[in-house]
């Protein structure tokens, strides 16, 4: 027993140090909406209506992490790192049960834990690598437990349930499943895993039911799905082998590596041992490998030709990504990892056994490198740009969107940033953001940095949006000085290096400063009844026309009318609607001064702590939102929200476990000083 808790331990910490070593970042396109949402759980708990909430399973490890560590990278990406390496240990276990022997076993392990397509998924963050947890468990569970069918039939149902809610896929393994127990005639096995399920999915069934009304919410929101015109069927249908055999779609590299070549070959190898009775047994098709088959094969054929859609007009499929495959890499890397160790059974020496496996390590290292060089030539770049920028700490950052919003929410120090970071969210490609600098220009103060090459994500084909010179109509002017080239985008269409500007203008060219732009009243000349200007103004404001809106409110303020704070602070707050933190906080502070008792003070108080907050001030934010709480208690609502956004800023300090250290270091520095 000494042994196999040996084993496992080093098996896991293998896959974990080379998962952690090439971890990746923030690299997928789906990673700014799953991130936004574990910050709103974290803050604000789960809202069961929206469909992400619903889907618990895929961010549950991760609000932990959070709620423990703080938010940082290291948080978003280590429950699914942690997860994935617990493989090695189940294909440890299953090729022990299977007869392989304590030192095969353990290379069956080290094939699962350098796997390139495991060491892909396991050092980023895809929701996908849940269900492919939910999988790898059933199946350990499943053989395991194959002398104890109640208990095989509850754990089964409780990992299919896990998967239900991290995707509708699970429901794949379903027809493998029920084979195993028609071919077994497995019946206290099927009878209790029916139950089981019956039990655990109508338990959960009731809770929506309570929350929501409904029995199973998220089936009518399944992903997005689009008609494939039958011309097209055969390109979509070899898009999944493509990427499995040749790599990715977007780069010149691999994802699954040798993996499946030496599954198929191998495979041929072994129906060849069926037909040829002198082979050696090692090499002739067995129970495991019609167990592995069933599994990864049927799912598989489910994933490829199922229509993702509950409408049979057409054809319907969901984009086909490559972490879609997921679900089926664990039986199909330990499928290979088998039939490699079954190749070294022809000869009972260990040594031998290790002199065939090492040279497959080898090269499953060697291609976990080159499945993940994009995210590490990306995630390099961005750590040197991160640094250069916190020792410039500028008055503004001008990056693309979803990267602005990581250097401001993620990477920053939240305690020492003063930095204002804008966030572009009208703009995604770089033609719309040659414009937005053209027209914006002269308002951006002089040692503002600017990030080009630079832009959100490395997967899913944004290789066009943000700040990247090399798709802009002109050259940056001559008031942008490069402060430092940083390595080249190797794996973008058009290659450019990393860069970072400063913007220094000519002494004699610096443009005027606009301290308060106001609307033009004439087409109001002869309105002057205050509920009329109100009622107009409120009209448009709910409209989302906030600059009609504010010609009425406007007026409105300028009148020694009780209306006029109300226009005042919907005034103030149009502004902060539109995103335009910086004018929205000069206007909620110009009403704090004219109004120094009203009834709006709360709450502009808030929106300036937002302000704050949403232009990377974190300490003004903090401190501001403290005075919410401490000066108004009289105002519940306005004195929750600051509450929240203490909680969400708490957060970016460090979890629980970080605040517990730094507890017991201030009660043993006063121990000790006492």
């Amino acid at each position: 027993m000494r042994v196999h808790v040996l084993a496992a331990a080093v098996l896991f910490a293998v896959g974990f140090t080379v998962r952690w070593w090439l971890r990746q970042g923030l690299v997928l396109g789906d990673d700014p909406q799953e991130y936004g949402a574990l910050l709103g759980i974290l803050t604000n708990g789960p809202i069961w209506s929206d469909q992400l909430h619903q889907r618990f399973a895929g961010w549950l490890a991760n609000y932990l992490a959070f709620w423990l560590f703080g938010v940082s990278e290291s948080a978003f990406l280590m429950p699914t790192a942690l997860l994935t390496s617990t493989f090695t240990i189940m294909a440890y276990a299953l090729l022990v049960r299977w007869g392989y022997g304590r030192l095969r076993a353990f290379l069956g392990g080290l094939l699962v834990a350098v796997a390139p397509f495991e060491v892909t998924l396991g050092s980023l963050r895809a929701n996908d690598s849940y269900l492919e947890l939910a999988i790898a468990l059933g199946l350990t569970s499943l053989v395991l437990l194959e002398e104890r069918p109640v208990w095989q039939g509850i754990a089964l149902a409780v990992c299919l349930w896990f998967g239900f809610y991290v995707k509708l896929w699970v429901v794949y393994a379903l027809p493998a499943l029920g084979l195993y127990y028609l071919a077994g005639r497995r019946w206290r096995a099927a009878m209790a895993f029916a139950i089981a399920s019956a039990v655990i999915h109508g338990a959960t069934s009731v809770f929506w039911k309570a929350k929501l009304g409904t029995f199973i919410p998220f089936l009518s929101h399944h992903a997005v799905n689009y008609p494939v015109p039958r011309a097209d069927l055969a390109d979509l249908f070899l898009k999944y082998p493509r990427l499995m055999f040749v790599g990715s779609s977007e780069f010149p590299t691999t994802l699954w590596g040798w993996t499946p070549h030496l599954l198929v070959a191998l495979f041929v190898v072994k129906l060849g041992g069926r037909a040829v009775r002198t082979w050696p047994e090692s090499l002739r098709f067995d129970r495991a490998d019609g167990l592995l088959l069933a599994c990864w094969g049927s799912f598989f054929l489910l994933l490829e030709f199922f229509p993702n859609g509950f409408r049979l007009d057409r054809y319907y499929s969901v984009p086909r990504i490559f972490r879609y495959l997921a679900p089926i890499s664990f039986p199909i890397v330990l499928h290979a990892a088998k039939l490699v160790l079954d190749l070294t059974r022809v000869r009972a020496s260990g040594l031998f056994a290790a002199g065939v496996v090492t040279p497959v390590l080898a090269l499953y290292l060697v291609q976990s490198l080159e499945a993940t060089g994009p995210s590490h030539v990306y995630r390099k770049n961005l750590r040197a740009v991160l640094h250069d920028v916190e020792a410039a700490k500028p008055p503004v950052l001008l990056a693309e969107a979803v990267l602005a919003s990581y250097f401001r929410d993620l990477y920053f120090d939240p305690d020492a940033q003063e930095t204002d970071v804008v966030i572009q969210h009208d703009e995604h490609e770089a033609a719309d953001y040659e414009r937005w600098l053209h027209e914006h220009e002269d308002t951006l103060p002089d040692g503002t940095l600017l990030v080009t090459g630079l832009a959100s994500f490395v997967h899913y084909g944004a290789h066009i949006d943000g700040y990247r010179l090399a798709w802009f109509a002109k050259p940056l002017g001559p008031q942008w000085k490069l402060v430092r080239e940083y390595g080249v985008l190797s794996y973008l269409p058009r290659p450019e290096p990393a860069r970072l500007w400063r913007l220094e203008r000519p002494a004699g060219a610096r443009p005027p400063v606009r301290h308060d732009e106001r609307e033009d009243l004439s087409s109001l000349e002869g309105l002057d009844d205050p509920a009329a200007l109100r009622a107009g103004g409120m009209a448009r404001y709910e409209a989302t026309d906030y600059p009609g809106a504010r010609r009425f409110f406007r007026k409105l303020v300028a009148m020694d009318h009780p209306a006029a704070e109300d226009a005042a602070f919907f005034y103030a707050a149009s502004f902060f609607r539109e995103d335009n933190w910086a004018r929205a906080r000069h206007e909620f502070k110009r009403l704090r001064r004219r109004f120094p008792q009203g009834r709006w003070l709360p709450a502009a108080y808030w929106h300036i702590a937002m302000c704050e907050r949403n232009r990377g001030h974190t300490g003004r934010a903090r401190r501001l939102f403290a005075s919410v709480v401490r000066r108004f208690p009289g105002d519940p609502t306005t004195v929750r929200m600051a509450e929240e956004g203490l909680e969400e800023l708490r957060g970016r300090r460090g979890g629980v476990l970080v605040e517990w250290w730094h507890a017991l270091g201030r009660r043993m520095n006063a121990a000790a000083t006492g």
